[in-house]
């Protein structure tokens, strides 16, 4: 099974309890059955950062706890910085945390699930990306 590194759209899609979407929720909860799911540290704090309530946080937190951290590499963050330097020479930016995303994925040889526009621009230069 190919490896699948849901972006913070995804989560947020999947995990909402007032406007979750059906079909994110369906797709989430197959590929969670098979074990296709990673989640990476910086998702999971911009996740929690986002709850009010100290409630909803406590049952988010304990949630995404089934989903342990995947170890992020010094090799990883080079990766990234060179897809960074890459794209900026051909016109196109990159922030530090997709390129870590897509730097992650690659090692895994796996896939970035993401309905941002930005992910777009990037598929063209070798990133791989489910919507």
């Amino acid at each position: 099974m190919e490896p699948i590194l849901p972006d913070v759209d995804i989560w947020m899609r999947a995990f909402s309890r007032q406007d979750p979407d059906p079909l994110i929720v369906h797709a989430f909860s197959r590929r969670v059955r098979d074990r296709q799911v990673f989640l990476l540290g910086w998702i999971r704090q911009g996740l929690l950062a986002r709850v009010r309530d100290e409630r909803q946080f406590a049952r988010l937190s304990w949630l995404l706890s089934a989903f342990p951290d995947l170890r992020v590499t010094s090799d990883d963050h080079v990766r990234a910085a060179t897809l960074a330097r890459t794209l900026r020479g051909q016109g196109l930016s990159i922030a530090p945390w997709p390129a870590l995303l897509w730097a992650v994925s690659d090692r895994l040889n796996g896939r970035i699930w993401s309905q941002g526009r930005q992910w777009r621009a990037w598929t063209a230069h070798g990133c791989r990306v489910s919507s």
